[in-house]
């Protein structure tokens, strides 16, 4: 029996000049979010990415019977709720957009304890540069916040920032998602499969997760609203997905830090069922309100390698302005 990778906080040590743009990086958060009413024409401050929310839905949550698993969902059964939206940090009035979707699981666990696992529709990373994603994210928040007349020459800046990734971007995994994504491109919201992208822990062992549907009606038909047609695909339909995990076992085959390529040599592990029940109408700011950040997981849940750990910074700055200027 192969034995796991275990968990060490080695895999999230940011170097000197990783933190130094990191501290810049926040201050951009912050001017982006006290300007994001304005740039998304809203009524309140919104996400620093994901700022369009599509639905929020109740669901459940049933844990397989796997050791690893059971250890820390030992209900059968646990109240959830998903938040669909898109990647964009720019609320559109359109949902005519590219589908870059996020399915953001909520798990409520005893004792008024959460888990957050944001998931997206797509498998790799661009990058495993920590500077060069800091970069890019720094310059698309100076692109949204600066004047008409400064656009043009911010463009020219992430234009700089994504030219290295290109090289990055020259392998099979990469191809391989880009190829089903296309392939993919007309699927309906909830047709999809979701991933975590990053790495987790589960106790002292590392993971990634995937989310399939189990089952979906290819003859349901779409309008152009995304949240009209999820509310009545799951009025009309049974909607469950497959959760699925993978083990790191050696750094060769599943690497920590190195989210370009997919796994190799592990297994598709079950992690449990989710049953999506309904969607849920926004009463004020409430669910927007709701955090899905995955650090406030117990510690023996959170997200594990550098760019995850780089977010844990931008949520909790992203989440305090957020709340400040919607009260």
């Amino acid at each position: 029996m192969k034995t796991s990778l275990p968990y060490h906080p080695k895999y999230n040590q940011l170097s000197a000049e990783e933190e130094a743009l990191l501290s810049e990086a926040l201050s951009s958060v912050e001017f982006f979010v006290k300007k994001s009413k304005r740039i998304s024409d809203v009524d309140y401050a919104t996400r620093d990415a994901h700022a369009k929310s599509y639905a929020y839905i109740k669901a459940v949550f049933e844990p397989s019977h796997d050791e690893s698993v059971k250890e820390f969902f030992p209900q059968d059964l646990y109240e959830s709720l998903v938040r669909l939206s898109h990647a964009n940090l720019k609320i559109s009035k359109s949902d005519k957009q590219l589908p870059v979707f996020g399915f953001a699981l909520k798990i409520y666990r005893a004792e008024s304890k959460e888990v957050n696992y944001p998931l997206v529709n797509f498998p790799v990373f661009p990058t495993d540069s920590v500077k060069g994603f800091l970069k890019l994210f720094i310059k698309i928040n100076q692109f949204f916040t600066s004047s008409f007349l400064l656009k043009p020459f911010k463009v020219l800046g992430i234009i700089s920032a994504v030219s290295p990734m290109f090289l990055e971007m020259l392998n099979l995994s990469f191809f391989k998602a880009v190829k089903t994504w296309v392939k993919n491109f007309h699927h309906f919201i909830l047709a999809r499969s979701y991933y975590s992208v990053g790495v987790y822990r589960l106790g002292n062992k590392m993971i990634k997760l995937k989310l399939v549907p189990k089952l979906f009606d290819p003859e349901f038909k779409v309008s152009e609203s995304i949240h009209e047609n999820v509310k009545a695909y799951l009025h009309q339909e049974k909607l469950q997905y497959d959760i699925f995990y993978q083990l790191a076992y050696n750094e060769k085959d599943q690497p920590i830090n190195t989210l370009t390529r997919d796994w190799k040599n592990t297994e598709f592990k079950h992690f449990g069922t989710l049953t999506c029940l309904q969607v849920l109408e926004e009463n004020g700011l409430d669910l927007e309100r709701l955090s899905f950040n995955p650090f406030i997981n117990m510690e023996a849940l959170q997200p594990v390698g550098k760019i995850q750990h780089l977010r844990k910074s931008v949520y909790e700055k992203s989440e305090k302005i957020r709340n400040n200027l919607n009260r």
